[in-house]
């Protein structure tokens, strides 16, 4: 019977034992679980974290990567049809990008060149003038006819200012430029007379266009005196008064083509025009030019 007791105690002590070990297995491996579980949940939110910061900066670097303008019309050439010996103009609107906010489009700033190789023809840094930064150019008194160049439409608070063709454009360029001494265009509305037309002016390209002014008809005569491009508000532009292109907006280009290189004709060869602005890509037109069925063809 005593025997039969001290196996009893033995196997109780040995139970008693295998319990506390399993207790504190089960306390170790608690430890255990909670401790990785602070540790995965620490590693997941860095993870999330890092991949937050990576996605931040590739936006970043699209945004900046990206062209902030994008072509939003025809491209339109002038040329003397059909003799075809003179090049005029070459015109087309651009357009902030979607999800770009706004562009600075001052020349100080941005960029255009044009380049013909078939005509071994390479302009560098032409984009000389902006009308952006022009609030109003005024009114012109022609013939006996008031011309209000800049127009204006009111809408959600905001008034925009634009002009509603390219010729207005021209012409409140000439105005703004006609105090510059030696200016790169001259136009105006009679023929010149030899014995009153500035000494600095060149013949060596230049074209007439038509408007119908209260109902008269003025013809302008236009001289460029050096190849360059200008700028202007066409739509969608409350800012008028500064360089900035918002969202929404359109700008007109024109690029006026004047001594010497005005005698490059493009048709039937691909020219490139690009526009670099402070930020982004640039913007590369690259246009293929054919026979013109006028005076003024669209290209693009």
């Amino acid at each position: 019977m005593g025997k039969l007791k001290k196996v009893v105690q033995s196997y109780n002590r040995l139970v008693r034992r295998k319990g506390l070990a399993g207790l504190d297995t089960a306390i170790i491996l608690i430890a255990f679980i909670i401790t990785a579980s602070v540790l995965a949940f620490v590693a997941i939110n860095m993870g999330l974290f890092v991949t937050q910061k990576a996605k931040t900066t590739i936006n970043k670097g699209e945004e900046t990567a990206s062209t902030a303008l994008t072509v939003s019309s025809s491209v339109l050439y002038a040329v003397n049809y059909p003799t075809n010996s003179k090049s005029y103009w070459i015109y087309f609107t651009v357009s902030p990008t979607s999800g770009v906010s706004s562009v600075e489009l001052d020349p100080a700033t941005t960029g255009l060149s044009f380049v013909a190789t078939q005509e071994g023809l390479t302009l560098s840094n032409i984009y000389k003038y902006t009308l952006l930064t022009v609030p109003n150019p005024g009114t012109l008194y022609v013939s006996g006819n008031y011309l209000t160049l800049l127009d204006s439409v009111s809408s959600g608070g905001n008034t925009y200012e634009y002009y509603p063709n390219p010729y207005y454009a021209l012409l409140a360029l000439n105005e703004t430029l006609k105090s510059v001494k030696n200016s790169p265009i001259y136009i105006n509305y009679s023929v010149i007379s030899l014995s009153s037309e500035p000494v600095w002016l060149k013949h060596d390209n230049n074209f007439t266009f038509t408007l119908t002014i209260n109902g008269s008809t003025v013809n302008y005569y236009v001289f460029v005196n050096q190849t360059f491009a200008f700028s202007f508000p066409v739509a969608g532009d409350p800012l008028v008064g500064s360089a900035i292109a918002p969202a929404g907006s359109t700008i007109g280009f024109m690029i006026l083509f004047g001594p010497n290189v005005g005698s490059h004709v493009f048709e039937y060869q691909t020219i490139n025009i690009q526009i670099t602005p402070n930020i982004g890509s640039p913007l590369t037109l690259s246009e293929y030019i054919y026979q013109p069925e006028g005076s003024v063809t669209s290209i693009g």
